[in-house]
């Protein structure tokens, strides 16, 4: 799946598909998901169902010259959560992305619609469920500008980049054949504000074997919010030889202040691990959420992956979860195509 790219090192798209192959300027790269998610156990007997969806991004990006181009990212996937049992319905597409970017050697400026980047276990903890924690916390659709500063030192190769940004309230926070609708200023939430008031300072790369990401905000109060919401947060992603195997070791806390624009402050820890045994890879999460006046919720995912060809694999995963002192458990199977 195309969860995340570097907005200016990039590239922002990296396969080139047949389609394009008499033009280089283009680029693109495809991901295409079909997932089942099977809630057989909860305290809560109304989020007891099966929720059958399809999730396919696009980025697709054209290079006008050595140094200038433009990126998108377009999505289809669910625009709303289930209520009850579905299949493949409240599918709506939108564009997660759109934005120019120009290199001019020493750093890199990028304008448009993009995502901050903040943390990375929302992008890489492992397995179908192992990112839904820290999903809360990925920053997405927002409008304004960035930039890159490209750094090296200490045995590995660095990026220091700063985004300047608010939400989107474009037609293009509308979707297509679902309407989730267009954002508003009077909607709220956290940078969605008249005027660029939010701000994201990022510092990855990686040394050796292990990757790394340090992140600070402040998204600015939106409408009905009581404060201006901070943050941060430090992931790390080692990669450990065991016997010949190489496993891979996921570790982020996040930390916020006046999360989500009230007076609570909230903390977030994942920690994973995927294990290559034989042609399956088999992984594990356990995540913890804990905001300020609310129950401790708990995360305890398991998932297995089979490669079936080139860029082709299924997923079979089993999901805990204790939230809002409510208890559940699910099934989920993923088969997933890239090209």
């Amino acid at each position: 799946m195309i969860r995340s790219r570097h907005l200016l090192g990039l590239p922002f798209c990296v396969l080139a598909s047949a389609g394009f192959a008499q033009d280089s300027r283009f680029s693109a790269e495809f991901s295409v998901e079909l997932e089942t998610d099977f809630t057989f156990d909860a305290d809560d007997p109304g989020a007891e169902l099966t929720d059958t969806f399809a999730t396919i991004e696009g980025a697709l990006g054209y290079q006008f010259t050595d140094r200038f181009s433009i990126a998108s990212t377009l999505v289809f996937e669910p625009i709303e959560d289930a209520t009850g049992n579905r299949f493949f319905e409240d599918q709506g597409l939108y564009a997660e992305e759109l934005f120019f970017a120009y290199d001019f050697g020493p750093a890199a400026v990028a304008v448009g619609k993009f995502n901050p980047a903040f943390g990375l276990a929302w992008d890489l903890a492992p397995g179908v469920f192992g990112v839904d924690f820290a999903e809360d916390y990925e920053i997405t659709e927002r409008v304004g500008g960035a930039v890159t500063i490209p750094l090296s030192g200490l045995g590995g190769a660095h990026e220091l980049s700063f985004y300047a940004f608010t939400a989107d309230r474009t037609i293009l926070s509308d979707s297509l054949f679902n309407e989730r609708g267009q954002l508003r200023l009077e909607d709220g939430g956290v940078s969605n504000t008249e005027d660029v008031e939010s701000f994201v300072l990022s510092l990855a790369g990686s040394v050796g074997d292990t990757a790394y990401t340090f992140g600070l905000q402040s998204q600015a109060a939106g409408e009905g919010d009581e404060a201006d919401q901070s943050g941060a947060v430090l992931g790390l992603v080692h990669l450990l030889n065991a016997g010949g195997a190489e496993v891979e070791l996921l570790g982020e806390v996040a930390y916020f202040d006046q999360y989500d624009g009230t007076r609570n402050s909230a903390t977030y820890a994942t920690l994973g691990a995927a294990v290559p045994v034989g042609p399956v890879v088999v992984s594990g999460v356990l995540a913890v959420r804990d905001i300020e006046g609310a129950p401790t919720d708990t995360l305890a995912t398991v998932a297995a992956e089979w490669p079936l060809a080139d860029n082709l694999a299924v997923s079979l995963a089993y999901r805990y979860g204790d939230e809002e002192g409510v208890q559940s458990q699910t099934l989920g199977a993923l088969l997933a195509y890239e090209f």
